[in-house]
């Protein structure tokens, strides 16, 4: 054998060492991961059977105009969302700040873990976003409908009273009550068009809170003020200040409506439901490239 030989040999054999030493690491790095991993695996196959369970064809049939809105539904799922998948990504996302990955032949394969997390916690602070918006959107329109409905109302029976007034003194309270109500429509319409005429949302909110709100209750008061006795006109007042304070749950309703269409806007339930399937995506690719290193120990 001559030396050249020799030398082939030995650097063989040193290279048939290096591998094997090489496969043993990573075969004890993997094994180290996958005990590591073990309470976010669990985590993250209850955040998929809880995800797989909730019904999203329902709100989006509910959200395009296909089906009525079911607040209960609504209020349900937000539940869930709010209740279940919020704390398991929290739980999630702090398993996976524990983790500590050493070995460069598992670093991309964490990454895709650690991609996959993350896409699961926008998928649930989107959604909460949404949900959140969706329901207060919901409730406050219906409030706005059902106001609307009680100033008709109110403003039919007022007239009736008023139009029924008799006696001298009934005619003078209700005529001082009219001019109050007169001045107080004056401001109320000509501020009113000004809060509809503010361009933000943010704009609208300040006037509302700065001027109309603090106006209603002028309003309110000067009703108070009024020094009526009679049984028409203390009834047609009363009548007025219902419509009043009516008028303030409307501002404030309307508050809510512009906020909750804002954030729906900014949160479009088109962009959050496919983060679910993206969420998926990563999972299988981690779970092929586990299997992978897992082969390469074999």
């Amino acid at each position: 054998m001559n030396g050249k030989s020799l030398i082939l040999r030995l650097l063989a054999l040193l290279l048939v060492v290096v591998l094997a030493a090489c496969d043993n690491n990573l075969e004890a790095d993997l094994h180290t991961y996958e005990e590591s991993t073990g309470q976010l695996t669990g985590l993250n196959n209850e955040f998929n059977e809880n995800v797989n369970n909730m019904d999203f064809s329902k709100l989006q049939a509910m959200y395009y105009g296909d089906e009525e809105a079911d607040i209960e539904y609504l209020q349900n799922l937000k539940n869930e969302v709010d209740e279940t998948l919020v704390p398991i990504t929290d739980s999630m996302t702090g398993e996976l700040d524990e983790i500590e990955v050493t070995n460069d032949e598992l670093k991309e394969m964490h990454g895709t873990l650690s991609e996959s997390v993350s896409v699961k916690q926008d998928f649930t602070r989107q959604m909460s976003a949404f949900l959140n918006s969706y329901v207060l959107s919901i409730d406050s329109n219906g409030q706005l409908v059902s106001l609307s409905q009680s100033f008709i109302t109110h403003q039919e029976e007022r007239d009736n009273i008023i139009e029924s007034a008799e006696s001298a003194e009934e005619i003078d309270e209700i005529n001082q009550l009219i001019d109050v109500l007169n001045n107080n429509s004056e401001e109320l319409d000509k501020h009113s068009t000004a809060f509809h005429n503010e361009k933000s949302v943010a704009d609208k909110e300040k006037y509302a809170n700065d001027i109309l709100l603090p106006l209603l209750d002028e309003h309110i008061s000067a009703l108070n003020a009024l020094n009526i006795s009679t049984g028409k006109a203390t009834r047609a007042r009363t009548i007025s200040l219902e419509m009043y304070y009516n008028y303030r749950t409307y501002f404030e309703e309307r508050k809510n409506v512009m906020v909750s269409v804002e954030n729906l806007q900014e949160v479009s339930l088109q962009n959050v439901l496919p983060l679910i399937e993206t969420a998926s995506t990563l999972d299988s690719q981690f779970k092929e490239e586990l299997e992978s290193k897992k082969n390469e120990t074999r």
